[in-house]
């Protein structure tokens, strides 16, 4: 029994897009990076807080009731919150009736979510499934991380990792020796483009990135219109990967829908625009196996 615990936001005993087969993804809370696009933004912040689904709350107030703090209040026929007073206590999300209210933001157990896994291996076997810990960032917990990782390796579960790579090599290496896959994210590959929609450099991630070849890798690439699908940061994203000898990659196209979980938290969804048509992801991946690369499309 290890006894580290970390901070999720999520679990999803059935996921099918975070690696092969059936897996249980882990979600993790807390990252360093706030990419405006981001499509779990409950996942950034490295605490538990309250979201708010506001085309299911009916007005009834009871969460203002019970709210010690002053959090909610009615204006007309709108609720609103003010979150920099919200401890986080959990009463509004108990007096709710109808949903609109959850707390994004649980701690567990390294060895409870092996346990979990231990149970699930015959779908994984079945499958060629397994544990996929992503989140968030998974580097930010490193030690919780870990356990969880051993103890699936130890118990012959498949085991992969999902990062942004902004973090030191050394934490990311010792993730990744624990990882039977390391699904890795780059976005953009001009470092003052990277700041501005990212807000960090990209030097440590291209340089992690580059440190994991010959591993088993898979680079994702989140397809934002305008900003990250653009051909000149693709080409030289590709070229990048070529010459890292990364050579599997992952197009992920733009989710709009994303927004609404912007929408949860109060804040506004920093991109507009469509999923790719399918004739522009042939031709995206078309230039990524011109540059030599193994191609798939989410």
């Amino acid at each position: 029994m290890t006894g580290a615990e970390g901070l999720l936001f999520d679990l999803d005993t059935f996921a099918v897009h975070d690696g092969p087969g059936i897996r249980l993804a882990v979600y993790f809370k807390g990252c360093p990076l706030a990419c405006r696009w981001c499509h779990s933004p409950e996942s950034l912040r490295p605490e538990p807080e309250v979201i708010f689904l506001r085309d299911r709350c009916r007005l009834c107030g009871r969460c203002g009731a019970v709210c010690p703090q002053g959090v909610h209040a009615r204006s007309g026929e709108r609720h609103t919150l003010d979150r920099d007073k919200c401890l986080v206590c959990g009463r509004c999300v108990e007096a709710c009736p109808s949903g609109a209210l959850a707390v994004k933001g649980v701690r567990m157990s390294a060895d409870a979510i092996v346990a979990k896994a231990e149970r699930l291996k015959p779908f994984f076997d079945h499958s060629g499934g397994g544990v996929t810990l992503t989140g968030g960032e998974v580097t930010q917990q490193a030690g919780f991380a870990e356990a969880i990782l051993e103890g699936c390796q130890e118990r012959g579960i498949h085991t992969a990792i999902e990062t942004c790579g902004a973090c030191r090599w050394e934490v990311l290496e010792r993730l990744a020796a624990r990882s039977d896959l390391v699904l890795f994210d780059l976005k953009l590959m001009d470092d003052a483009e990277h700041r501005r929609w990212t807000g960090a450099s990209n030097r440590g991630i291209l340089a992690n990135a580059a440190r994991l070849a010959g591993r088993d890798v898979v680079v994702r690439v989140p397809l934002i219109p305008g900003i990250t699908d653009t051909e000149a940061n693709l080409d030289a994203l590709f070229a990048f990967l070529s010459g890292s000898g990364l050579r599997r990659v992952e197009l992920l196209p733009f989710n709009p829908s994303s927004g609404a979980k912007h929408e949860w938290l109060g804040r506004t969804f920093g991109v507009a625009g469509e999923r790719q048509s399918v004739a522009r992801l042939a031709e995206i991946a078309c230039r990524a196996e011109g540059a030599g690369l193994t191609v798939s499309v989410a």
